[in-house]
């Protein structure tokens, strides 16, 4: 029997750029320990476009961007 599955919309924001792929790997490292779901929009188009072309944006829902930016800003 096959499971129900089903998609929910949630709004995303982006709680930070990078230039670098190392640094937002990084940081959703960082945030996925603390259980927090973190998507990176961008994350391969530095293999088609010269390096500074494109920001690499580390997103997480809504509910969690509070929650990750006081993660992110602790330091």
């Amino acid at each position: 029997m096959l499971a129900n599955w089903y998609i929910t919309a949630v709004e995303l924001i982006t709680i930070a750029e990078f230039y670098n792929a190392t640094e937002a790997y990084l940081l959703k490292s960082r945030l996925e320990a603390e259980s927090i779901d973190v998507f990176l929009q961008n994350e391969n188009l530095g293999s088609i476009l010269p390096a500074g072309f494109n920001k690499i944006k580390v997103q997480t829902s809504l509910a969690d961007s509070f929650k990750a930016m006081d993660i992110l800003y602790a330091d």
